[in-house]
């Protein structure tokens, strides 16, 4: 006799999860208790026990694959007899897909062939044969990802079409990012601009934030660069302390957002932080009456001419205030 392991609900409102891991292989021996698999949910990664003792054996779901709760992935059997058995005959169930989906190509193969073939057309079959051809370039165009695996990959700075090409299977999920390492292609552009105006704002404040003042700021002319493309701004204190996100609560900061983190060096000796391995960095310090800005980029996430445009409009309003009103 043999028990069927499924995809388990996890929460509320899932459908799915993605197998992230298998801890054991087919033909493994296994006890009631032992970590089985590690799935992964749109709020969580979690492994999941073994319900009894036995052989694993049928496993049916790879590794990065999405799975409908519910849907059969293994067996555990009784003993290893079993799972010999097993194994053979579903390599004669592959034997009998792979030739179906064989001649399925071959159908499909002849089909395009037919189509592709000169002869009179008329209009409605050009009109036809453009919207494939919009439909196949939309397709060449569009990545199948989950919102985590997007998120990881605007973060890290990993351009998801240049993974497809790479060979990895779509829909991407977080474990195909977190084993891709990070785009390393970055460059830094520096600047330099009166401080006097800032100076004079902190001086009449009664409880001057600069490094508040300065993401205000940022934020302002990302936005004015930027009017479709959403910004997130952590503001890293070089003190070591937590990271802050100083996000428009007004703006959603979701899997779309373009990560910035800002670095206050003005009460420092240090000129600029350069880095953007992955994402945005902006850093800002100051010497006598002129902030020196350095902004540091992944090429991936924020292209040279756009870069050179946000700090032009970024210079612009720190050398004058009232364009924040305007």
């Amino acid at each position: 006799m043999s028990y069927e392991v499924k995809m388990p609900q996890l929460g509320m409102n899932q459908d799915t999860a993605i197998i992230l891991s298998w801890f054991k292989k087919e033909g493994d021996k296994i006890e009631k208790g032992d970590p089985l698999f590690e799935v992964e949910t749109d709020k969580a990664t979690m492994e999941v026990e073994a319900q009894t003792d036995g052989y694993l054996s049928n496993v049916d779901a790879e590794e990065g694959t999405e799975v409908p709760v519910g849907q059969l992935m293994a067996l555990i059997v009784e003993n290893e007899k079993e799972v010999e058995k097993n194994q053979s005959q579903s390599d004669n169930l592959g034997t009998v897909q792979a030739v179906k989906i064989d001649e399925e190509i071959v159908k499909l193969e002849s089909s395009e062939d037919e189509i592709l073939s000169p002869g009179p057309a008329s209009v409605e079959e050009e009109k036809s044969v453009r919207i494939n051809e919009s439909l196949r370039t939309e397709l060449d165009t569009k990545v199948l990802a989950s919102p985590k695996a997007k998120m990881a990959a605007n973060e890290l700075g990993i351009d998801l079409l240049e993974l497809r090409n790479s060979g990895v299977k779509e829909p991407f999920h977080f474990a195909d990012i977190r084993r891709t390492p990070p785009n390393q292609s970055f460059s830094t552009l520096y600047m330099r601009v009166s401080s006097e105006a800032i100076d004079n704002l902190l001086l009449k404040a009664k409880d001057p934030k600069r490094g508040l003042l300065f993401s205000k700021f940022a934020s302002s002319a990302w936005n004015f660069i930027f009017d479709e493309r959403r910004i997130k701004i952590i503001i890293n204190d070089i003190t070591g302390e937590q990271p802050l996100d100083v996000s428009d609560d007004q703006q959603e900061t979701n899997t779309s957002s373009t990560i910035l983190t800002l670095v206050d060096l003005c009460d420092s000796k240090l000129i600029a932080y350069e880095t953007g391995k992955s994402g945005l960095n902006l850093s800002i310090s100051q010497l006598g009456g002129e902030f020196t800005l350095c902004f540091s980029f992944n090429e991936s996430v924020l292209q040279f001419s756009d870069s050179v445009k946000f700090m032009s409009e970024l210079g612009v309003r720190l050398e004058d205030p009232i364009l924040q009103l305007i």
